[in-house]
């Protein structure tokens, strides 16, 4: 149930009520419009040579200005479309062409009297989009005013910090004369916000403390709140970011998708699927719908996006595990999980017997939550779900525990269930070298294991848990008692590519056909390929024509690969595949390539953490790279990017071996873990020392195998997956 505003005397358009932050949304609107018609009046001056703007716009994208100059008095800052949506919901166009626009499939609605069904202006409608679930957080002036006085500390939740929000923030929300920096100067002749344009360390945000200024921390997760503000009662307000629902989304398309300020929301509304539905849309997809011309055709993109089988549309035929589909291990064990159910549900099996709990780690988007739900379904039993990032959105860690006990007291009351629980990473461990927010992270643990503890004691619930990181968890989580399985969930294979596919296309395209595309789509999870067939399918009912390969392709982003990058990415693979088959026969478990990646999976060879164990698992780490050096004759960036890049993982085993593990230029002391960004001068060079050292031995190595490396490579490009045991085979009949 939505409040209404007593700031808007607005007449309910097509009798829907304003939502409370309706008002302020508008407002925040047209100073937003009105800095964007900022921007767009220096673009043209710049473009016809006012070298003055060119300076002016420069110093705005280099964040030196604020906000652009306005050449408009303040009365004119308001754009139309707000100025018409306050003051009348009457029709404005003759009944005539009223009737013939709707005819037409237009939306009457949102045409202007010109003929226009679009802004003068248009704004980026991630703005929008933004600003709306801002002012749904806040809901009114007042509360967000509240978060500019002097030592105001405001966290908001699922907000990404990024350069684009202070600017969002600057030109829409802060008030005239405000300014936002990362960090507020000792003295500034303007008020200030404090606003980080990335995640902050814990010693970041007591800096930002010990100044007065207020401060707006945006957290992109839960589990990355600091420690100072979920250690307990800290005067810090903590809000959750609104996820997109229908108000919100109503409130942008009356903005992107109409030249007055209104849509026929009447119908707009009963198109868009449910908010729980409209929040798990991913912005990708939504930005996609929104390219439909009218707000009514976005609503039905939408609801094509998320649409999904009625409940009892599939009939089951019982209890069984042959809908559990997968060829991983998790996947059998999941089947053996539920054929032990329905074994105890028959008295056949006693409870202390069987297995009744199960620990999927990955990748996000490699199918934990779905194998999950497939096992109650097999079964035949209630799901109750749950995670860290929702038990720690109810509030202080009194409130979190009160809600991870809840969670699991329904479970029990629903015996025989699965509860699944996500996100377990987010619980950290007792044992973290970050001695910040310890007390809480102490608590937090222990108050999951006093419910995993409880849970063995009852009888009929299966708990399934899922994390992307298990080397986060504490130890005590993960050894026997409190799970009694742990699977793996990696990228699907490619027979198990073909396989989803070949679920949903069978009656679409030819068997060669999937196949070709399972080849291609070969690195992307079943997550990718299930939202990639979903748009592909809608797209095609908005053009009114059959699937066809061409929008397949699309949708997977799969057009056309480019054969240059493919043969780098197969070479950089093949390197480290043959290293490491010559320096730990029998670790590689699977090459995979894709259209823009590689992977190789190998089986961990660091088991007594010896200095020659790392010595080796460096020169593998570096050996991707060496072979670009070798068969190319030149490097690409491809062994570094983000922190599970080949680089990273290296450059991490360099400082640990100094810093934690005592085989360094440290002895035998340990010093913690390294903060990568406060490496000293003499770390840094030890780390390129070291990585050189790496290369080179890689490169020696791979060297007398330059025609092995070529045809591994041309090898993989054909058939985009090698297991273990056929590179082996390959190896040695080269």
């Amino acid at each position: 149930m939505t409040e209404t505003s007593p700031q808007l005397p607005l007449p309910r358009n097509n009798g829907a009520k304003r939502p409370l932050w309706w008002a302020f949304a508008q407002d925040c609107l047209a100073r937003l419009h009105a800095s964007e018609t900022d921007i767009v009046d220096l673009e043209r001056r710049a473009t016809a040579g006012d070298t003055a703007a060119v300076d002016t716009l420069m110093e705005y994208e280099g964040g030196d200005r604020p906000k652009p100059p306005s050449r408009r008095a303040a009365s004119g800052m308001q754009s139309a479309a707000v100025a018409v949506g306050r003051v009348s919901s009457a029709p404005h166009l003759p009944p005539e062409e009223w009737d013939a626009i709707a005819a037409d499939g237009g939306d009457p609605f949102a045409t202007a009297k010109d003929g226009r069904t679009r802004p003068a202006t248009p704004l980026p409608l991630s703005d929008v989009i933004l600003l709306a679930r801002l002012a749904a957080t806040f809901r009114t002036v007042d509360r967000w005013e509240a978060s500019l006085q002097p030592g105001a500390l405001t966290v908001v939740i699922g907000l990404e910090p990024t350069l684009s929000l202070g600017k969002l923030l600057t030109a829409a929300m802060l008030p005239e004369g405000w300014s936002n920096q990362s960090r507020a100067p000792r003295s500034a002749p303007h008020p200030v916000l404090q606003l980080p344009d990335r995640p902050v360390l814990e010693k970041e945000l007591e800096r930002l403390l010990h100044h007065p200024a207020p401060i707006l921390l945006p957290v992109a997760r839960q589990e990355h709140l600091p420690a100072l503000v979920g250690s307990g009662e800290t005067g810090a307000r903590v809000l959750v970011l609104e996820k997109v629902n229908a108000d919100i989304l109503l409130f942008a398309l009356s903005v992107s998708h109409s030249a007055t300020g209104r849509i026929d929301e009447e119908s707009v509304r009963s198109t868009l699927p449910d908010d729980e539905s409209l929040a798990s849309l991913e912005a990708g997809h939504l930005a996609m719908a929104c390219r439909a011309p009218t707000a009514r055709e976005v609503a039905e993109r939408i609801s094509l996006m998320t649409r999904t089988a009625p409940v009892g549309e599939v009939a089951r035929q019982g209890p069984g595990p042959v809908i559990i589909d997968g060829t991983m291990p998790a996947h059998q064990t999941a089947r053996n999980i539920v054929e032990d159910l329905a074994a105890w549900q028959a008295g056949d099996l006693d409870w202390s017997e069987m297995s009744r709990s199960l620990l999927i780690h990955g990748a996000p988007g490699t199918g934990k939550t779905y194998l999950a739900r497939q096992i109650a379904e097999a079964a035949g039993v209630g799901l109750v779900e749950g995670s860290f990032a929702d038990w720690q959105a109810a509030g202080h860690l009194g409130h979190m525990l009160a809600a991870m006990a809840k969670c699991f007291d329904e479970a029990a009351v629903k015996a025989p269930c699965v509860l699944f629980v996500d996100e377990i990473d987010a619980a950290g461990s007792r044992f973290d070298g970050d001695q910040n927010g310890m007390n809480y992270r102490v608590q937090v643990v222990n108050g999951f294991l006093q419910q995993i503890d409880r849970l063995t004691r009852t009888q009929g619930v299966i708990l399934i848990g899922a994390c992307n990181q298990i080397s986060r968890l504490d130890p005590a989580i993960t050894r026997p008692g409190r799970f009694d399985q742990i699977e793996r969930m990696p990228l699907p294979s490619l027979s198990d590519i073909r396989r989803i596919l070949g679920k949903v296309l069978t009656s679409t395209l030819p068997e060669s056909e999937i196949y070709t595309f399972a080849r291609a789509a070969v690195g992307k999870t079943p997550a990718d390929l299930d939202a990639a067939v979903r748009a592909a399918r809608a797209d095609a009912r908005r053009r009114r024509a059959p699937m066809s390969p061409g929008l397949l392709r699309k949708h997977l982003g799969i057009d056309q690969p480019n054969p240059e990058l493919l043969r780098r990415i197969a070479v950089h693979e093949a390197g480290h595949a043959i290293a490491a088959e010559l320096l730990a026969p029998g670790s590689v478990v699977k090459l995979s390539l894709s259209d823009r990646g590689g992977l190789t999976e190998r089986h961990s060879k660091l088991s007594q953490l010896t200095t020659e164990e790392i010595e080796v698992e460096l020169l593998i780490l570096m050996s991707g790279r060496a072979s670009e050096r070798l068969v190319l004759a030149s490097i690409s960036g491809g062994a570094g990017g983000d922190a599970d890049s080949d680089i990273a993982l290296a450059t991490s085993l360099v400082l640990q071996m100094d810093r934690e593990f005592g085989l360094g230029l440290n002895g035998d002391g340990w010093l913690g873990p390294a903060d990568m960004h406060r490496l000293t001068g003499d770390e840094k060079q030890r780390v390129r020392a070291k990585l050189g050292e790496a290369m080179t031995r890689a490169e020696n190595l791979l060297e007398p195998h330059l025609e092995q490396l070529g045809k591994v490579a041309t090898m993989l490009i054909n058939v985009r997956e090698l297991q273990g045991h056929e590179l082996m085979a390959s190896i040695h009949r080269l």
